[in-house]
């Protein structure tokens, strides 16, 4: 990269437009299976405040699993317990006043 580093923005711009993009065949490269499933995994980014990734990886190392595997671990119990879906924070003033109407 450090070649790179020194290009003018002219040079650049020259380089850019000289890029191909085979898109054929990048269609064309094989589908990898996840170490631990035998499944074809399709990859997924997930955005974790730093103190719940920490624990997410403290958890799955405790488990001796990936963290990958650990967060699949928790949609698949999810989606297995048949619940509509999970309550989250936004959650809260609902279930606040619904409380309160019950008292």
């Amino acid at each position: 990269m450090a070649e790179f580093e020194n290009l003018t923005p002219a040079e650049i711009a020259a380089f850019t437009q000289r890029l191909v993009v085979d898109t054929a065949a990048a269609e064309q490269l094989p589908v990898t299976h996840g170490v631990d499933t035998g499944e074809t995994l399709i990859p997924r980014s997930v955005k974790l405040p730093v103190r719940v990734d920490r624990a997410c990886k403290a958890r799955a190392t405790e488990l001796g699993i990936s963290q990958s595997a650990y967060i699949r671990s928790l949609i698949e119990k999810d989606l297995a317990s048949g619940h509509s879906r999970p309550l989250t924070t936004a959650d809260l003033p609902l279930i606040l006043e619904f409380l309160r109407q019950a008292a």
